[in-house]
């Protein structure tokens, strides 16, 4: 089995959102470069990240964070959340991302 931490980005900082209330949110690392190597250091073998902003805005809103994530650590992370096109899917593969994942982009191209 394979568990899949989720760092989930809003306004470059690692939150969780009551019940997906953009408004409703928790910060619980401001620095996400530290909560991805705290997760690696705890022994997990893959990192899982949304920005959850380009979710919304329909747009990679956070990239600088994921950036700081990818120079972070060395086990494979997978992203998800604006991305909707092949030019942004095209621009995320340029990056050490090993998975990019599609939501409204493979259900409205499929």
């Amino acid at each position: 089995m394979i568990l899949f931490p989720a760092i989930d980005l809003k306004d470059g900082q690692c939150v969780r959102l009551l019940r997906g209330d953009m408004a409703a949110v928790t910060v619980f690392n401001a620095d996400p470069a530290a909560q991805a190597r705290d997760f690696a250091a705890a022994g997990f073998v893959w990192l899982h990240v949304v920005d959850l902003d380009g979710a919304v805005q329909g747009r990679p809103v956070n990239q600088s964070a994921v950036a700081s994530i990818l120079a972070a650590v060395d086990i494979p992370v997978q992203l998800g959340g604006g991305v909707r096109d092949e030019a942004t899917i095209a621009a995320w593969l340029e990056t050490r991302l090993a998975r990019i994942i599609l939501g409204t982009a493979a259900l409205r191209d499929a």
